[in-house]
């Protein structure tokens, strides 16, 4: 669609206007009716046997306004778990409000019992066999709330409904939701450049994040002091601290300072440089009018072949632009973060599409849009809304 026929809307108000809820076959993670009711939620496990114990507990995680990895840290330091011990089917925007399910390999019941958060919920517990892997789940369900929306939006609503193959773009979340550094990151690992990605993740922060994890990182951008930086980084800055003080006890130690990440987190980092990858072979084959709705798209690893004709020649010249070759991609030093090549549809469906307009409560003489709909795994609601909206 032309930039100039999109409906210029106010995308993300608050959380409570971009729902997600996952579906696991016909099982759906359901919110809360009231975002009051994460305010200190009680754990109750419900019909739970919690003496009939298998490797890996599972529960339905319902979130508000925060952070995936800011609330996967959370949950580590408080149930006693370490990062990698925590498994999800999928990331989740920061400003919205959302129920997915995660895995919690050697439970530790007591602490989950006395586990509370103001912005998170845990409930709905089974025992599984098996950890919960990215991929996992079946598809997410949608409930988005535009508001403020000018005419256009409203005029287009017909094409929303009857929309298509929408271009199978990742999503912004994919690359970091709070500070967007995860693809700078990413290739600075892919370069065995250990050192710098270190900084770079001390140094990263996002325009919305309080004002003394901003004053700390710019600092540290300055000064660059690793000493010195750990007696000033806030304490809630928990993997940067654990970095800092692991780096004064242990000059020099780049990688054992990256594995205070997280393995699941330093991998989507390194993934993320794939789907950047893809994102920038897909658009410019839309733009040369070279790709069909069935294709597919290559997500290029170390053992990776260019393909055939005009996209292969796109794969390169992309690969080249971020000063990269496949074999970057098999990472010695670090095993577990060597990436496969693999394909991703190109376009996309939206299914079960139902749109509404209403009053806005909160912009006086405005409407608002509520749009419900579906979306497979790995798809992501903004690339769908992004073809039809403007956001402000």
């Amino acid at each position: 669609m032309n930039e100039l026929n999109k409906g210029s809307v106010v995308f993300k108000h608050c959380p409570e206007d971009f729902i997600v809820e996952e579906i696991w076959d016909n099982e759906i993670c359901e919110i809360s009716e009231s975002s009051k009711d994460l305010e200190n939620a009680k754990i109750d496990f419900g019909k739970l046997d919690i003496e009939d114990r298998r490797a890996f507990l599972t529960c339905d995680l319902e979130k508000i306004n925060i952070d995936h990895f800011t609330l996967m840290s959370i949950l580590a330091k408080e149930l006693h778990n370490f990062p990698h011990e925590l498994g999800w089917a999928g990331t989740k925007d920061k400003c919205a409000w959302t129920c997915q399910k995660i895995s919690i390999f050697n439970a530790k019941i007591e602490r989950i019992r006395n586990f509370s958060f103001s912005e998170i919920k845990l409930k709905n517990f089974k025992w599984i066999k098996h950890k919960i892997k990215v991929g996992d789940l079946t598809a997410n369900r949608f409930k988005i709330i535009l508001r403020d929306v000018d005419i256009d939006a409203i005029k287009i609503l017909n094409k929303v409904r009857h929309s298509e193959y929408i271009p199978n773009f990742f999503g912004m979340q994919r690359f970091g939701s709070l500070r967007q550094e995860n693809v700078r990151i990413g290739i600075l690992i892919l370069k065995q450049k250990f050192k710098e990605a270190v900084f770079e993740y001390l140094m990263a922060y996002g325009d919305d994040e309080d004002i003394e994890t901003i004053k700390a990182k710019r600092k540290f951008k300055t000064e660059k002091n690793l000493i010195s930086a750990k007696e000033y980084f806030p304490k809630n800055l928990r993997i940067e601290c654990a970095m800092l003080n692991y780096l004064v006890e242990n000059p020099d130690d780049w990688i054992g300072a990256l594995l205070k990440i997280g393995e699941k987190t330093l991998l989507i980092m390194c993934q993320a440089v794939q789907s950047k990858l893809f994102n920038d072979i897909l658009q410019q084959s839309i733009d040369e009018k070279g790709i069909s709705p069935n294709s597919t798209i290559s997500l290029l690893g170390y053992n990776s072949s260019f393909s055939l004709g005009r996209i292969g020649g796109i794969e390169k010249e992309v690969l080249e632009s971020y000063n990269l070759e496949l074999k970057d991609f098999k990472v010695f030093a670090l095993p577990f973060l060597s990436l496969n090549c693999s394909t991703r549809n190109a376009f996309f469906k939206v299914e079960k599409i139902e749109t509404d307009t209403e009053n806005d409560e909160l912009f006086e003489g405005s409407k608002k849009i509520i749009l419900k709909f579906e979306l497979e795994s790995g798809s992501y609601a903004t690339t769908f809304l992004e073809n039809f909206f403007e956001f402000r």
